[in-house]
């Protein structure tokens, strides 16, 4: 099974398959008004609250993501470069972050990942997700692209786009010519067979039928040689809310099998740990290396090159261990 190229949610946005940004003008006359940004909690590197007003007479490209999203985390490095490279030629790169975790909804969260990804561009904070209702939003990434008049020419959800959109850019920017291609910006996801997991009770959850899985608290134990492709096993005792598992004996482990070659956790320790927890995780009875987990946000298990299936273990010595998804690349 081949995972969407982003997280999504939902049917397709009412704003699908938009005309392509290079059409001529008066196809562009077509193409719909951009709604405003409504309900925006704050601004991350913005004197002032932006509104598409605001914006026209420039072009603009708003990105709608959330901070833990892998596929999110990879379009940053070229969004900063088109805000660099095109800014002072009339682009304007705006974040909007709508959070699909409640931890997501926490400023300081929010800014540190900021911080640590080096965003250059407006950031607002769509905690009650009233800008992503008002755009028919459905997916994180989605990337919208606006014409000097406010309008949205160009609509793509998920990656694989980089090169088409920053050929959108310039051609409403008026620069013509060839543009250099970027290994790596438009990453080769098809041979990642895995979906996205959920750990907690909002959306199935690809857990061992043999070990009945259920809501609230409930112990689990090893058993064989590990899960089915796909899957996911416990051991020890778990606790599973809204949102997330959350580990309440002294010692826990997972294990997941996977057809990908890169295994990433979306994870946390407890609201009121002061430390960490150091995971203990091995790749296909390889040797055992440390993961520390601290603040919830996402952590890199295996970052490995072969593409294939992967067993995954992880061990946590402590209690307070949050579980909320895993993503594969």
């Amino acid at each position: 099974m081949t995972p969407l190229p982003g997280r999504r949610l939902l049917a397709p946005g009412l704003l699908a398959g938009l005309v392509p940004a290079l059409a001529p003008s008066p196809a562009r006359s077509f193409a719909p008004q951009a709604p405003d940004f409504v309900g925006i909690d704050g601004w991350i590197n913005a004197p002032a609250p932006l509104s598409v007003a605001g914006l026209r007479g420039k072009v603009a490209l708003v990105d709608f993501w959330t901070y833990s999203c892998i596929n999110c985390r990879r379009t940053v490095p070229y969004l900063n470069r088109w805000q660099a490279e095109y800014g002072p030629r009339g682009l304007q790169v705006v974040g909007i972050h709508t959070p699909e975790f409640g931890f997501e909804r926490m400023r300081r969260n929010v800014e540190a990942a900021v911080r640590e990804f080096g965003i250059l561009y407006p950031v607002g904070q769509d905690n009650d997700r009233r800008t992503w209702r008002a755009w028919s939003n459905q997916a994180w990434p989605a990337f919208y692209l606006l014409d000097r008049e406010g309008r949205v020419v160009l609509l793509r959800e998920g990656e694989g786009h980089a090169r088409e959109m920053e050929g959108a850019i310039r051609g409403l920017l008026g620069l013509s010519g060839p543009f250099p291609a970027r290994p790596g910006e438009d990453p080769d996801l098809s041979h990642v067979r895995s979906p996205e997991v959920y750990f907690g009770a909002l959306h199935p959850t690809p857990q061992e039928r043999a070990q009945s899985p259920r809501r609230g608290e409930a112990t689990y134990a090893f058993a064989g040689a590990g899960p089915g492709l796909n899957r996911y096993d416990l051991d020890g005792t778990w606790a599973r809310g809204e949102e997330e598992l959350v580990l309440r004996s002294a010692r826990g482990g997972l294990r997941m099998r996977f057809s990908a070659a890169r295994l990433h956790l979306v994870a946390g320790v407890a609201e009121g740990m002061a430390e960490g927890i150091p995971l203990r995780v091995r790749a296909d009875g390889g040797a055992w290396r440390v993961v520390e987990v601290g603040r919830p946000t996402l952590y890199t298990l295996l970052d490995g090159e072969t593409y294939g299936e992967h067993l995954v273990e992880v061990e946590a010595p402590a209690p307070g261990l949050s579980l909320f998804s895993a993503t594969f690349g």
